[in-house]
Order: C-alpha cells, then sequence, then structure tokens
C-alpha cells in the first residue's frame, strides 16, 4: 500500500466517523478533537504493518462506531496507546469535562496492554486481571476488541508461530468475551480472521462453497422474503433480509457433527425485524401455519433470554423443499444482538439496565466463586464458565437454568441449593429415575431426589462440569472426611411417556394415569379416576357420564402441582388466517415456553393447533388454560 493510498484511506475514515448519523453534533465535535489529538501525536509513528498509529487508531473508532458505542468510547478508541508519549493530565485536560471518563478509558486499555506483553502465554493471573478490568468498565473491552480486530488484518506480518498464538488466543479468549458480553459482530469477525490464519485451507474451503451456492440461496431466500411480505399484512415488518452463516460457525459444526460441507443444511436463513414483541408471535405462527416445520428448531429465546441477554425467536421451516433457518425479533433486540454491551448506553433504566447486569452478572459470579482457588483451579472454572458451549434445562416449575456442555445431575442439584447437591441421591429426568452420574441434554425438565443420611463421595468430582459444583462438593469432601457416601443406583422402571401427564393416583403411585377420551378433563375441573382392565387409571370429570355409570370403581386422583416433562395440549377453534400466531402470543404472554407450534385442518371450518410447553405450576396453567379460551374462535382446549 503507498502513503498516498493511505493518506486517501484516513481522510475517507475520518469523513465517514465525523458524518456518522448515529451521533449528535455534540459528539461529532468531540470525535474531531480526538482526531486532531491522535493525527497530531501518533500520524508518525509506525507500526510493523507499515501504516501508522493514527490510521490503526481510526480504523478501531470505525468498529467501535459500527456497534453504536457510546460517544467517549470511540473518542477514546481515537487517542488510545497516547499516554505513552503525552502526560495523562494533558489528555485529561484536552478534552475537559470529558477528560476523566476518557483518561479512565485509555488507561484501561494500557492495562490490559502490559498485562498481555508480561505474559504472552495467557496465564491464571493475567486472565484474571483482564477480567477485573472488565468488570471495572466493560467499555475498556468494547475498545480492545476493536483493537484485535484491527490487529488481526495485518498479522500476516508477524512470525508464523506469532500468528498462530495470537490466533488461538482469540479463539480462546477475545471471542468468547464478545459473546458473553452480545458483541455479535466483533465475535463473527475475530473468529472467522483467526480461522483464516489457523486453518486457511478449511477457510477457504468454506468459502468457496458459499460464494458457489450464493446465488441459488440468494434466489430461494428472495422468494420467501417476497411470500412473507405479499402475504403478512398485518405486521409493520421493519426489515426481512436473508443473512449469511460465518465461516468458523461451519467449521464448527463440521467438526462437532462430522458431517461433511456439502451435506450441511442451515446455511440458508433469513431475519425477520419486526415492531414489537406481539408481531414476534404473528410471524412465527405465520410460518409454522403455511410452512412444513423442522423438529426440535423452535427456540423462543424472547420468553427465556440467554445468560448474555440474547433475545430472538429461531425456528426452522422447509420452503421449495430446502431448509431455511429464520430468527424473529424487534428492532431493539437485533441492537442488542448485534451491538451487546455498546447497546447500554442507548437505553440507560428498564430494560437496558437489567440486560447490562445480566450480561455482567456471569463475570461478577466467576471471580466471586474464585476468590481462593488455586491457579490451575482458576483457569479451569473460568475455561468452563466463559469458553464453554451451553445447554439449557428445566425445573419441574419451568425455570430455565443454564449449564456448561457436558454438565451432570450433580451439576443442577448443586445450582439449586448446596443442601440439595450434597444429600442428591438421583433424578427424574423427563419422568425417568436415573442416577447422579447422569449427563443432561438441552431441553431436559429435572427433579432431583433427595435423601437426608446421603454425603457426597469423592467420585462426584468425575461426574460434575460446572466450577460451583465441584467448589461444593471439595467442601463437602472435608466436611464429611471419612465417612462412606451412600450409593444407590438401582431404581424402579417407570412407564415412560413423551409428554407428562396432568394427574397422579393417591393410593397408586406408579400408576399410569390418562385423561378420558370422553370427556378430556382440564384444571381446575373436579375428577375422578377408574382402573380400567388395561391397569391403567382413566380420568374423567365427576359430571361424566361415562363415570357416573361406575361409580364403584372410583378411585381419588388429583391434578399435579408440579411436572417432570414438558406437557401438550391441543386447541380446536373456528379456522381463520392468524390463529396460530394469535395463540402463540398469548401463551408467551402467559410467561410459557413454546417448544412445538403446529396447526392442521380438523373437519370444516376447524382448526387444531397443538402445542408442546414447558410446565410451569399448577396455578400457571389454570392461568393459561383461561387466557387461551378468550383468544376469538376457540371452541375446546384439550391435553394429551
Amino acid at each position: 500500500m503507498t502513503n498516498n493510498s493511505t493518506e486517501q484511506d484516513s481522510k475517507l475514515l475520518e469523513e465517514q466517523i465525523l458524518q456518522n448519523s448515529n451521533y449528535s453534533e455534540q459528539d461529532q465535535l468531540l470525535f474531531k478533537k480526538a482526531i486532531e489529538l491522535a493525527k497530531k501525536t501518533l500520524a508518525d509513528k509506525k507500526r510493523l504493518a507499515g501504516d501508522s498509529f493514527f490510521d490503526h487508531n481510526l480504523r478501531v473508532a470505525n468498529y467501535l462506531q459500527s456497534i453504536k458505542s457510546a460517544p467517549e468510547v470511540v473518542a477514546a478508541g481515537l487517542v488510545h496507546a497516547i499516554i505513552k508519549y503525552i502526560p495523562e493530565r494533558e489528555l485529561h485536560d484536552f478534552f475537559k469535562e470529558r477528560g476523566k471518563d476518557i483518561l479512565a478509558l485509555v488507561k484501561g486499555v494500557e492495562e490490559i496492554t502490559v498485562i498481555k506483553n508480561k505474559n504472552l502465554k495467557l496465564t491464571a493471573e493475567a486472565l484474571r486481571k483482564i477480567l477485573l478490568t472488565t468488570i471495572k468498565d466493560a467499555r475498556i473491552i468494547l475498545i480492545k476488541l476493536a483493537d484485535k480486530l484491527d490487529n488481526l488484518a495485518d498479522v500476516t506480518v508477524l512470525s508464523v508461530d506469532e500468528q498462530q498464538r495470537i490466533c488461538q488466543e482469540i479463539l480462546d479468549m477475545y471471542a468468547p468475551l464478545a459473546y458473553r458480553l452480545g458483541v455479535e459482530k466483533f465475535k463473527i469477525q475475530l473468529e472467522d480472521l483467526a480461522l483464516k490464519v489457523l486453518n486457511p485451507e478449511e477457510f477457504n474451503n468454506i468459502s468457496k462453497f458459499l460464494e458457489h451456492s450464493k446465488q441459488e440461496r440468494d434466489e430461494l431466500i428472495s422468494l420467501l422474503i417476497q411470500e412473507i411480505k405479499t402475504k403478512l399484512k398485518s405486521v409493520d415488518l421493519k426489515s426481512v433480509k436473508g443473512r449469511s452463516k460465518h465461516v468458523y460457525s461451519i467449521h464448527k459444526k463440521i467438526a462437532e457433527r462430522g458431517v461433511a460441507l456439502e451435506d450441511h443444511y442451515d446455511h440458508l436463513a433469513i431475519r425477520i425485524i419486526v415492531e414489537n414483541e406481539r408481531e414476534c408471535y404473528e410471524v412465527l405462527g405465520f410460518l409454522h401455519e403455511f410452512h412444513e416445520i423442522l423438529e426440535s428448531r423452535l427456540k423462543d429465546y424472547i420468553a427465556n433470554p440467554k445468560p448474555n441477554g440474547y433475545q430472538s425467536i429461531h425456528t426452522g421451516i422447509l420452503f421449495n423443499n430446502k431448509r431455511v433457518e429464520v430468527q424473529i425479533r424487534t428492532q431493539q433486540m437485533d441492537e442488542f444482538a448485534e451491538e451487546g454491551l455498546a447497546a447500554h448506553w442507548r437505553y440507560k433504566g428498564g430494560k437496558g439496565e437489567a440486560d447490562f447486569e445480566r450480561r455482567m452478572g456471569w463475570l461478577k459470579g466467576v471471580l466471586d466463586l474464585n476468590q481462593d482457588s488455586t491457579a490451575r483451579e482458576f483457569l479451569e472454572h473460568v475455561n468452563v464458565d466463559l469458553f464453554t458451549d451451553e445447554i439449557y434445562c428445566y425445573t419441574p416449575k419451568g425455570e430455565v437454568r443454564y449449564y456448561p456442555k457436558g454438565a451432570g445431575v450433580l451439576d443442577f442439584a448443586y445450582s439449586i441449593h448446596e443442601k440439595v447437591g450434597s444429600c442428591a441421591i438421583g433424578a427424574r429426568v423427563n419422568g425417568q429415575f436415573l442416577p447422579l452420574r447422569t449427563k443432561l441434554k438441552s431441553g431436559d425438565v429435572i427433579e432431583i431426589i433427595t435423601a437426608k443420611n446421603q454425603v457426597p463421595g469423592r467420585g462426584w468430582l468425575k461426574w460434575v462440569k460446572s466450577p460451583r459444583a465441584k467448589q461444593k462438593i471439595r467442601k463437602a469432601l472435608k466436611e464429611h472426611k471419612g465417612l462412606p457416601a451412600m450409593r444407590y443406583s438401582k431404581f424402579k422402571p417407570v412407564i415412560q411417556t413423551e409428554y407428562d401427564t396432568l394427574v397422579h393416583s393417591l393410593k397408586y403411585e406408579n400408576a399410569a394415569c390418562v385423561l378420558a377420551k370422553c370427556c378430556q378433563p382440564i384444571p381446575p375441573q373436579k375428577i375422578v379416576g377408574i382402573v380400567t382392565k388395561k391397569r391403567l387409571i382413566s380420568i374423567h370429570e365427576v359430571e361424566c357420564r361415562q363415570a357416573i355409570k361406575v361409580q364403584d370403581r372410583w378411585e381419588t386422583v388429583e391434578w399435579k402441582e408440579q411436572f417432570n416433562k414438558a406437557l401438550q395440549f391441543h386447541v380446536i377453534a373456528v379456522e381463520r388466517s392468524g390463529l396460530l400466531a394469535d395463540l402463540l402470543h398469548t401463551i408467551a404472554n402467559a410467561k410459557f415456553e413454546v417448544r412445538e407450534a403446529k396447526a392442521k385442518v380438523e373437519g370444516t371450518g376447524r382448526n387444531q393447533c397443538s402445542f408442546v410447553i414447558i410446565p410451569q405450576s399448577l396455578n400457571r396453567i389454570v392461568e393459561l388454560i383461561d387466557r387461551v379460551r378468550k383468544v376469538k374462535g376457540v371452541k375446546k382446549i384439550f391435553f394429551e
């Protein structure tokens, strides 16, 4: 690159930064001052890549503006590293009332640089200091991530070994940090640039595959977008666009699934942006009503946000015999997904504040939990908490909890309470009795079984993944040193069904209870049980004619208060456009998470909509039934 082209690029970048419409005139005056100081101080300081540190800082600021970072963060990006050349007081006074804030950010970035220069290999102490800096002011990490992004573009000027070390560190620390802070835009770019260096052949193969299939994908997505815009008139569609999968995510799926590149189906994807939450469910209802849906692809992160604050509805449909992944979200959800922590300054108070606390909560937890741990334990714990993929499980009351991939029953037990973990003897996982060594899968509904005389055994450490559980087990082992741990390994077999029942028998605890087809009772109706010839208990409403005929065989039964598996229910309603969408929105408003949603024609002018939901308490289910009854056209509700 010639000096002239570098100067032209710099001038263009300066113009972009100063004319960015996301910032006020006052902000742009701040940027102008920062550019003047950076140019004066850094324009003659050269980097290994041949350009100046001023050019580098302009690009860093541009990255920060791309995620709509706060104005003082952009200004700090423009002048970061400048305190090597001018006194701190001069920088502070130069920016007047904003000087204190900008100086603190610049110093924070410099602290991380110093830590890393002293510890080229990521040590426990270095990582602890970096994470502490993040907690002190998370905006510092945003600048560091932008700095890393620009440095990656020129990483090839370094030795091969140094390139490999830096790029591996990007994947090990900086990309996961970007994910945890919700900055999807930075995470994607960091991962792709690092993979390009670490595995250029794989990167090129995937890039070529995406390039060669682009026209076919674009045409198909264009047809789907056209259909949505034409048929979905009731929704204020802000944006409907195809979105390409990034190279690293495909590489990761190939490695995890062992599936050849050409056999991957989910490279077709669209994102639909709407005005509000209700419209998210309207779009979901439309897609599920008019297209064949892909099993197990529906995930409602609006009802249950990810730990990093991410919200969206994900589903999968068949369109022209191709599988398409769909994301549905509001504009604000989209900004938080793309920009993460950087968007916080625009939404202070209310949801923005809660989202910020949620994003930072995991980090505070990591450091609090590991205050007294050894260096080895700290690295192990942070690797699990920060860098391991997650699964999610549910309590019997429908509360969602997140765990590192590979977590087991004991991880769940200790997350409920230390005493629950230490007294655990097994669990009902989706209604099935299973031992403590059982590994969990996303979507499992778990109830822990305890015994007051139980004590932890040393072998338990092999069965847990989360740092919290390991720490609590080690603590308990010290307290119970010398005491043998009780062993419970055999459980009574039970009849397995895919979904939970709403009823149980007080007299026959292990008997299967089935809701009778003749009256199809629903809570809170009064019910009775009748023992059938098949040794099942058929559940009837007390006023049911069939039940009244055999009163001598009545058994006492009750509606369950909590559940071990997902519940399935059905709604018969008058056929109309938007029915499924209205029902989905009603269920979401009742704070239930929907795992599946289907609709089919049931006779003339009738539709049957079927839902699989994550269970909550009986009272909440009764409330849900009342809400669904009020939806226009609903004639009947019944459970499996």
